[in-house]
């Protein structure tokens, strides 16, 4: 039973279908605050049991996760609703863990990946919630041109963007990194489409935002986040880019 754990990380570190009872229950959570813990636990549940029952996994799961990956990295470039997004993102990214760990990443490692992405994740899911408390949606659709009335809000969900998509000197930038320098050496069958991946989430995350922030600013009627807000949630992307320049000196 100890070499089939894998399979119930497998719940907590997505792997399709199991990915999507995460979704499910991402979706179904309203609660901003809610959706941030599922976003930062889930993942590191899976890495948990790995790490306590130490299975053995069988080297044909990271074709698995890659497959897993991409599919939810189409999925995730027609989709105009952020909260919907967001749990896409996280299971596309979390299943990348399953190829670092085929990779050689040290298991004791795979805990900086997988917050690497869920910190910038629940930082979106934040400024996602203000969007829904000020039009009651979060859908690119109803909500457009932000950028024109709203600039701090607009600028924070552009840097909350490039933080989770992984742009350089965020966390999730050395952690593809590592990932990719890793495959390269032990499956370089799957390095290319862990860097399609990559491109999906780019194209997927700057469509979302091109939708959000271009246009009319007719349905904009709210007033911009204070200049305190504002402070407060840059000193969170500061902590970002810190964290990240440490990533670098420990995985890479």
């Amino acid at each position: 039973m100890q070499d089939l754990s894998w399979i119930v990380a497998a719940l907590f570190l997505p792997l399709f279908p199991m990915s999507m009872v995460f979704n499910a229950l991402f979706q179904r959570v309203q609660n901003v605050w809610l959706r941030v813990a599922l976003l930062l636990i889930w993942p590191l549940l899976g890495v948990w049991i790995l790490q306590s029952a130490a299975p053995i996994i069988p080297g044909w799961v990271a074709y698995w996760a890659l497959l897993s990956a991409v599919l939810y990295g189409f999925r995730a470039v027609v989709i105009s609703e952020f909260g919907v997004w967001i749990g896409f993102l996280a299971t596309s990214t979390w299943a990348l863990s399953w190829i670092a760990l085929a990779s050689g990443v040290d298991l004791d490692q795979l805990i900086f990946h997988t917050l690497a992405f869920s910190l910038p994740l629940s930082l979106l899911a934040i400024l996602t919630a203000e969007l829904e408390r000020r039009y009651e949606s979060a859908y690119t659709g109803v909500v457009s041109g932000l950028a024109q009335s709203q600039p701090r809000l607009s600028g924070l969900f552009v840097m909350a963007m490039l933080a989770v998509i992984g742009s350089p000197l965020f966390p999730a930038f050395f952690s593809m990194l590592d990932t990719i320098t890793h495959s390269m050496i032990v499956l370089p069958a799957i390095t290319i489409g862990v860097v399609i991946v990559w491109l999906l989430w780019s194209w997927s995350g700057i469509r979302l935002l091109q939708d959000l922030l271009v246009g009319s600013a007719m349905t904009v009627a709210h007033k911009d986040i204070s200049y305190s807000v504002t402070m407060t949630y840059g000193l969170s992307l500061i902590v970002l880019i810190v964290v990240g320049i440490y990533m670098s000196g420990v995985l890479l």
